[in-house]
């Protein structure tokens, strides 16, 4: 029985380090070509379900690695109150759960609106491949953020951005970790427009894949969901 036991903990163990060890691994196969979002998602499910999403993170773990992860760390370490953190008798699964629904809100809704579009069930193989890729488009939000705020809790900052843009004419009063966080900061900028024309070019080739009308007319939905997401997101990391 305790064999049993330590037995299921190591593969715990190595499972959870294994599906670490694969969240850059995905995050940079999406950003090296946005169109994998959609063809990831298409390849795995034509397989078995066991043998799906082997060699990289499904989209549901890697949006609890990155998005849900760095919510919770947000809500709890930058000191602002967010409405989830007022709501009273919900335990850390309940909350991170409620965090991900709201967070994948905009990958449900695209979802369900191509899945009317193409006349199918709910309940069907097209919308989980829809809903997967439109969850692994919310990867270019996300991984921003999650650096951010990853190096400013190893630096010992706060996420105060705002603080550091308006003092930045005081940079020369500023420590070694100051610089450390600017420079940070910096790359956080760098990534976040990569994201967001990564984020682009991934919603066209998804609607472009499945929206079978004028190109003109995919571009304009595209935008559309775009700006949906970008503003949803500026909410929820």
């Amino acid at each position: 029985m305790f064999e049993k036991l330590i037995d299921s903990f190591e593969k715990l163990c190595l499972q959870i380090i294994i599906e670490i060890l694969l969240v850059p691994v995905t995050i940079f196969k999406l950003f090296q070509q946005p169109a994998r979002c959609y063809d990831f998602s298409v390849q795995e499910m034509e397989k078995e379900e066991t043998e799906r999403f082997r060699d990289y993170l499904s989209p549901i773990k890697l949006s609890v690695y990155t998005s849900v992860i760095v919510s919770v760390l947000l809500m709890d370490y930058s000191g602002e109150q967010s409405f989830i953190s007022r709501i009273k008798g919900l335990s850390m699964v309940e909350k991170a759960l409620f965090i991900f629904l709201i967070n994948n809100f905009t990958a449900v809704l695209f979802s369900v609106i191509l899945l009317c579009y193409k006349r199918e069930k709910v309940n069907t193989v097209t919308f989980r491949t829809l809903l997967f890729s439109f969850i692994y488009t919310t990867v270019y939000t996300s991984t921003p953020f999650f650096l951010l705020i990853i190096s400013a809790m190893f630096l010992g900052q706060t996420i105060d951005v705002q603080s550091y843009l308006n003092h930045l004419e005081k940079l020369q009063t500023y420590g070694t970790r100051d610089y450390a966080f600017f420079g940070v900061f910096l790359v956080f900028i760098v990534v976040g427009i990569i994201g967001l024309v990564k984020l682009l070019k991934a919603l066209h080739y998804i609607l472009k894949e499945n929206f079978r009308y004028h190109p003109y007319v995919v571009w304009i939905f595209t935008l559309l969901f775009f700006c949906i997401q970008l503003y949803y997101a500026r909410g929820f990391v």
